[in-house]
Parts: structure tokens; sequence; C-alpha cells
């Protein structure tokens, strides 16, 4: 197991601007709008953040500087993102 990165970090990592981010809401339990951002037939569906692709998943983090703010990403980014956040060392 490697290092675990803060969330700020793992953003750098994916070339990622945190203030390019949507902003959400105050409420990180319930994150009111989730669906919309994810739901494959809505027509408010997101975008990876990384790499562009419809948003499959969706996280709501408060980031230091910026407040909360949306990451969505495709299948691909959030397991990758995941892995980078807690230090999973890929072969």
């Amino acid at each position: 197991m490697g290092t675990p990165h803060t969330e700020l970090e793992t953003l750098a990592h994916f070339g990622i601007d945190p203030a390019t981010l949507d902003s959400g809401p105050d409420d990180l339990v319930r994150a009111p709008g989730w669906q919309a951002r994810v739901f494959l037939d809505s027509p408010d569906r997101t975008r990876c953040c990384v790499c562009g692709m419809p948003a499959e998943a969706t996280r709501l983090v408060p980031l230091p500087g910026f407040g909360p703010r949306w990451v969505d990403t495709c299948m691909k980014h959030m397991v990758a993102a995941s892995h980078y956040r807690v230090g999973v060392e890929r072969p």
C-alpha cells in the first residue's frame, strides 16, 4: 500500500482545477441534486471532469478554500481516483 493523498492532491494528479468544478450544496450528507448529474436519461447529466465522457458517478467533496464541489466521473476515473486517493499502487 502506498501513501494516501488528499482530495486536492488527487484532483491535481488528474489535472483538475478545483475552481472549474461545479459548486455544491452545503448538505454533504444528503447531497441534493446528485441523481440528475449521473442518471442515464437525465437532461442535466454531467461529464467526467477528467476525460469528458458521460458521468456515471458523482461525489460532493468539501475542498479547503473552494467549499463543497461536485466531482463527476466516468467509472474508469472513479476507480482510478479512488485508488490514488487511498494509496493503492497500480502494477
